[in-house]
């Protein structure tokens, strides 16, 4: 844990496609955390499956929040503009530990590294831990290639991290007075704050949009 306590942040709900990436970044992951166990030796984020801790610690916070998980978990609240004319995809609140949430931009860091055929050893122990994470990143995950997983890995510590604006903060605040799961109309200024903070995750989650 971070010693800073979790922090609230916002989280579109973009259905199936966030589930099948963190399944696909934890399927690699997962083949590197074996590959250690049997004699290979990996850096700082990949090693002692520390990388692969933090993302299924972010994924009980996130999954709750995602398309039939939402519903399932009574988290399924809609947004609507003022006078509830549009349906906006909803934004949640979530809980993440912030140590947590740069550690797959770290592991993307070394994964991309590796990927353009860099060194990923720690000490002088050999190319064995490159040739592993080269091996891992050519099986990919899930059906998605090594180079998609690795750019997922930074796009969620991304999403995840956006850095606080008014808009975001008057969003927060809108969603925490409403409660987990209840449906959102948004005021006029309050949904002129979404369409910012929508524009925003955008840019960070290159994968999908959330608008």
């Amino acid at each position: 844990m971070s010693g800073l306590g979790p922090r609230a942040v916002l989280v579109p709900d973009l259905g199936d496609e966030l589930a099948h990436v963190v399944a696909g970044l934890e399927e690699l992951l997962v083949a590197l955390r074996t590959a250690e166990q049997d004699g290979a030796t990996l850096p700082g984020p990949l090693a002692r499956g520390a990388a692969l801790g933090a993302l299924r610690r972010l994924w009980r916070a996130v999954g709750p929040t995602q398309g039939r998980r939402a519903a399932e978990a009574w988290l399924a609240g809609r947004v609507y503009g003022p006078g509830g004319r549009v349906e906006h995809v909803p934004l949640r609140l979530v809980d993440v530990d912030p140590v947590d949430v740069v550690m797959p931009s770290s592991a993307a860091a070394v994964l991309g590294s590796a990927a353009r055929g860099g060194g990923v050893m720690r000490g002088g122990g050999g190319v064995r831990g490159g040739e592993v994470v080269r091996a891992a990143l050519e099986s990919g995950g899930r059906g998605l290639p090594g180079t998609a997983l690795v750019a997922a890995a930074a796009a969620l510590s991304g999403l995840l991290d956006l850095a606080d604006t008014a808009e975001s903060i008057l969003l927060r605040e809108c969603l925490a007075a409403a409660g987990p799961g209840a449906d959102v109309v948004l005021t006029p200024a309050q949904e002129q704050a979404y369409l910012a903070t929508v524009a925003r995750l955008n840019t960070m989650w290159a994968h999908g949009s959330a608008c």
